[in-house]
């Protein structure tokens, strides 16, 4: 039976993870994690058509907000124990950060952390 599979790399080695037939699969990426102080992990991942016999749309999109907005970890993910991982900045900044002109399979969230 062909399949399609979604594979994550949270420590440098493919892992395979079941998705539900006709679901709609989201992953929110690098921002998620930025936002929420490094609460809810982002990680590479890709898409494996399995014998290239099942129906797959994707659709890539980047969605944010005004690339002047100031953006930094939510006060809601900040306290004592867990202080700011990664610095405020402007979107456009953050942006220019991940090289979003360049494709790349790597994440720069990890340089982005303050400690």
């Amino acid at each position: 039976m062909s399949m399609v599979a979604f594979k994550s790399c949270p420590k440098k080695e493919w892992i395979s993870v079941k998705i539900t037939p006709n679901a709609i699969f989201i992953n929110f990426g690098d921002q998620i994690e930025f936002l929420t102080n490094g609460r809810y992990k982002s990680n590479v991942h890709r898409v494996v058509l399995e014998n290239n016999k099942v129906s797959r749309i994707s659709i890539g999109t980047l969605h944010g907000p005004a690339l002047e907005a100031s953006i930094a970890p939510d006060p809601e993910f900040v306290n004592q124990s867990h202080p700011p991982a990664y610095p405020g900045m402007t979107y456009k900044e953050y942006l220019e950060f991940n090289g979003f002109d360049e494709i790349d399979v790597q994440s720069s969230i990890t340089q982005l952390r303050l400690y």
